[in-house]
């Protein structure tokens, strides 16, 4: 048995620490002095295969801060009985498995949270073997401690100097009660920190000290499509387009370019270079900074195309709570109590809170509306309750949230001759619970506009209105002054469930001018050839204009200014008997000749055992065309059996019948699907049958798209009705850096570069079927920027001669940023030894195998096995069960040069298993090495031999 010190005994530490190893033992140390960056107290368990260090910071304080505590380590003992009688010496495991000092790249957990990759710096301890961490100001930050709190302690409130920013203070030191464990193997430094000592972390917080910029490095991604289309009268015609997005990452700077490449038999071959910019974050004020061409988010103003520079608020970089508007709940707490808060019978949020006032400003809502209902169980079981207004539309913000753009460049519209100077300026700020304040200003050549408005919370809903004020000077002197109101608004009623997400109401006077409207009317002639934006005050084109429709020549543009604008869009569920949508879209013009644009769709949809189905009926009226209706119902069935517990994919049929105001009709039958697995395939089949006018058409068709290691690859092909069409796709990306190029799927907006050498064939977890090339580097296309991603590749397909250390890692990229990810190998051939003395008696359990370098390589497990990694070819193993001249072996091996390893059939042929006799021999006592596992991660301390089991 072993026994355990029992002076300054911790149980909470010998507890955790006997969890890690059957072998491990808890060792207290306690510094001689308590000045920081020297010695600190620390608890230490070792273990010979776990190689794990625990250090505590809940000593006695010494010096400025109390007494000083005990020295020294005190060492535990084993009864070496329990390992092959006695023969192996485990005194080298009595004071733990020692830490070298040195700086460690180690993977941070806080109270069980993971906290990224961090550079730790361990110090030497006085009177001991072991090494304990030291943070800097910065990093107590980084880990999440309340540095104003250490400040504080270590100043004496002020009678002494404070710790420079640089300055590596004992961990013990600055935040006493807290403990550290130290896993030695995997590079993972745990620490437990008291709940006092943190800062408070609004839910969704990423530090932005985590923020990853990545690596500098090139990036294209491409998108290429290629068609033939026969008519059954006329000739053929093909058409090609290559889309690029190519981009340069240098020092956080992410330069970007969006080019278009279109060939074909009629149009001809065009390259144009869309976008060209170059952005950076600004941390400090959350947002992006781009200089070049980019696009305004239109929250306030209409979007328009900029060439220039533009410093806006990037809501990625918000806690998740701030990014979405919720009401501050507040209320006082008479003693200690619960509060729930509650919506639409869902349970947001449960707090313990002290007597006296409280505040949670922190809460994510469920959907745009629904009060919230605060419940208060006092300790002595009373309840009381209230109800807090809650609905929401995009202009409201959190109480002491903000929004801000500042854009200054020139116009930017291929359409145009010219490009007039602009100028944008909006700010947006949450001031209480119930109002939210904005404003904006807008100038260009011959423009100005300036906007108030405000959003309010109130128990009949979610209200925003403002007002738009704008002057504009006229072609040939003339100028015209004029305003545009807005009232927003949205509500959902919990009683009968009524969501209206959207209800949009302008009018604009018969002198009021858009930016847009102002720059036309100034640049553009009355044969200038123009098309509508795809949105207007966030109203999608197929509501302004749906068919996509381009002015005629002999319009003028003062034809298409918008007088009035009417939208609503409204849900209905109806419990188990499905749900109704209604949307209606009307739009009129200061030009009579123009009529009025009408929109109005609504839908029904249900299920009836396995099969959905929809009704649906539109009609529309655009600019000035004919009224046309369109009724039609559509049902899916599913192909599979059981399509909750198939594994091979998914696959259902759709059919829609459609009939048209005209008499004409359409139906058409579509049956699609995938499969499962590395790379998924899936297809859609369709064919359809189509009247109009008396004559009939039939058709049909087929697409697939195939998910592979470096791209997305799909067809189509089409035949019947008026022609036939056969074409091919394919998109995917390329990172160049320093280790070569890498293919990949398309990038989203981060990505990142893992680096696995060997481990051919993983797959990158969520990778969209990305794989570790021989190269050993793979891209994993589409994580999420400034919040916690985890990044690894599944081993399934590695070959066993490799040894992955750590499988993930976790990394917070910044937007568009490529981060390196390393994962640790060890490649090898994998061997399992029998190894036994002269006798064939086994080697006792316990003992060390060391190869000719003198590293550490194995331990020896039960009936003399071992299990090891990298032996090839011939030479001599050691073999060492303590310390004395007569306790070791030497045992002679010989590897065949053909590696079972080529044949993949099964993992056992991956293993080379061999039987080794260890005969003794005369040689110098050597101490037992008691290092740590060896990593390869780069580190400015090497441990020299390492464990394995």
């Amino acid at each position: 048995m072993y026994s355990m010190p029992h002076k300054n005994d911790n149980p909470s530490t010998r507890a955790a620490a006997l969890r890690r190893h059957p072998l491990t033992l808890a060792i207290l140390l306690a510094p001689s002095g308590v000045a920081f960056g020297a010695e600190l107290p620390a608890y230490v368990a070792a273990g010979p295969a776990a190689g794990m260090a625990a250090m505590g910071a809940d000593a006695s304080p010494g010096g400025a801060f109390g007494p000083e505590p005990a020295l020294g380590p005190e060492p535990v003992e084993y009864n070496a009985a329990f390992l092959n009688g006695g023969k192996v010496d485990v005194s080298r495991f009595e004071k733990g498995n020692p830490v070298t000092p040195g700086v460690y790249p180690v993977d941070l957990l806080v109270n069980g949270k993971g906290r990224g990759r961090l550079d730790v710096r361990f110090l030497a301890v006085s009177g001991s073997d072991v090494a304990a961490p030291c943070f800097n100001l910065t990093d107590l930050r980084r880990v999440g401690v309340n540095d104003d709190r250490v400040i504080e302690r270590l100043t004496e409130n002020g009678k002494t100097a404070a710790p420079r920013q640089n300055e590596c203070i004992p961990f013990a030191k600055a935040v006493p009660g807290a403990t550290a464990y130290f896993d030695t193997g995997a590079l993972e430094l745990n620490l437990t920190i008291p709940q006092l000592e943190l800062r408070h972390e609004p839910r969704g917080y990423v530090d932005p000290s985590r923020w990853d910029q990545g690596i500098n490095a090139g990036i294209v991604q491409y998108n290429f499509s290629a068609y033939n289309n026969t008519p059954h009268q006329g000739s053929t015609f093909t058409g090609a387009y290559l889309g690029l997005q190519n981009g340069v990452n240098v020092e956080g700077w992410r330069l970007r370019q969006w080019a278009t490449l279109t060939v074909g038999t009629r149009a001809g071959t065009h390259w144009r270079s869309n976008q060209l910019y170059a952005q950076h974050d600004v941390t400090s004020l959350k947002s992006q900074v781009t200089l070049g061409d980019s696009s305004t988010d239109g929250n306030v103003f209409d979007t328009f195309n900029v060439r220039g520079v533009q410093l806006a608020s990037d809501d990625r970089m918000l806690a998740d709570y701030q990014r979405s508007y919720a009401p501050t709940v507040r209320g006082v707490a008479e003693t200690n109590a619960r509060v729930l808060v509650r919506q639409n019978g869902m349970v947001l949020t449960e707090i313990n809170v002290a007597p006296g006032p409280f505040e949670i400003n922190d809460l994510s809502t469920a959907g745009y509306g629904g009060d919230l209902e605060v419940v208060v169980v006092e300790a002595d079981g009373r309840e009381r309750s209230f109800l807090v207004p809650y609905a929401s539309i995009p202009q409201l913000l959190r109480p002491g949230v903000a929004r801000y753009n500042l854009t200054a460049g020139v116009y930017r519209d291929f359409s145009l001759n010219t490009q007039p100077a602009v100028f944008q300026g909006v700010y947006q700020r949450g001031l209480t619970n119930l109002l939210t304040g904005y404003a904006g200003v807008q100038a260009s050549t011959g423009y100005g506009a300036g906007l108030v408005g405000a959003a309010f919370n109130t128990e009949f809903g979610a209200l925003a209105f403002d007002i738009t004020g704008a002057r504009t000077q006229l072609p040939k002197g003339s100028s015209s002054a004029g305003y545009s109101a807005r009232i927003s608004y949205g509500k959902e009623v919990p009683e009968t469930r009524t969501n209206i997400t959207v209800a949009a109401y302008r009018y604009s006077s018969s002198g009021f001018y858009s930016l847009r409207d102002a720059i036309y009317a100034r640049n553009a002639g009355p044969d200038r050839f123009y098309s509508l934006p795809s949105t207007v005050d966030g109203v999608p084109s197929w509501v302004t204009n749906p068919y996509g429709l381009s002015p005629q020549a002999s319009d003028s543009w003062n034809d298409y200014r918008v007088r009035s604008r009417l939208q609503v869009n409204l849900t209905q569920p109806l419990a188990s008997k499905g749900s109704v949508n209604f949307m209606a879209g009307i739009q009129d013009y200061w030009s009579h000749r123009r009529g009025r644009d009408v929109q109005y769709q609504a839908g029904y949809g249900n299920s009836l055992g396995r099969v959905s189905y929809s009704l649906y009926a539109t009609r529309v009226r655009t600019l000035g065309l004919g009224m046309d209706t369109q009724v039609g119902l559509t049902f899916s069935v599913p192909l599979d059996s059981s399509a909750a517990t198939r594994s091979d994919g998914f696959h259902h049929l759709t059919s829609t019948l459609s009939r048209y105001s005209s008499s004409d009709y359409a139906t058409q039958a579509t049956a699609q699907g995938s499969s499962r697995g590395e790379h998924p395939l899936y297809y859609s089949v369709s064919a359809s049958r189509s009247a109009s006018g008396g004559r009939g058409d039939a058709s049909g068709g087929g697409t697939f798209q195939y998910y592979s290691p470096v791209g997305t690859y799909g067809g189509n092909i089409s035949f019947g009705g008026r022609n036939n069409q056969v074409g091919v796709s394919a998109s995917g990306s390329f990172a160049i850096h320093a280790g070569g190029i890498t293919a990949g799927p398309p990038l989203g907006s981060a990505f990142a570069l893992i680096e696995a050498k060997g481990a051919k064939g993983g797959q990158v977890i969520d990778g969209q079927g990305a794989k570790i090339g021989g190269r050993g580097y793979a891209l994993a296309p589409s994580l999420t920027p400034y919040r916690v991603n985890q990044v690894g590749i599944d081993p399934k397909g590695v070959s066993l001669d490799v040894e992955l250390g750590n499988t993930t890692q976790e990394i917070v990229p910044r937007a568009g940023a490529l981060v390196k990810v390393k994962l640790v190998t060890d490649q090898g051939l994998a061997v399992f030894a029998t190894i036994a003395d002269a006798t064939g008696e086994p080697m006792p359990m316990g003992a060390q195998v060391f190869d000719a370098s003198g590293k550490a390589i194995g331990i020896v497990g039960q009936a003399g096995l071992a299990y090891m990694r990298g032996v090839e070819g011939n030479g001599q193993l050691e073999v060492r069960w303590g310390d004395e001249a007569d306790q070791s072996c030497s045992a002679p091996y010989d590897i065949p040069s053909s590696k079972p390893g080529n044949n993949k059939t099964n993992m056992a042929s991956e293993i080379t298993r061999i039987e080794l006799r260890c005969v003794r021999q005369a040689r110098p006592a050597v101490k037992m090495s008691s290092s740590i596992k060896g990593d390869k991660r780069d580190a400015d301390v090497r441990p020299t031999t390492r464990n394995q089991t």
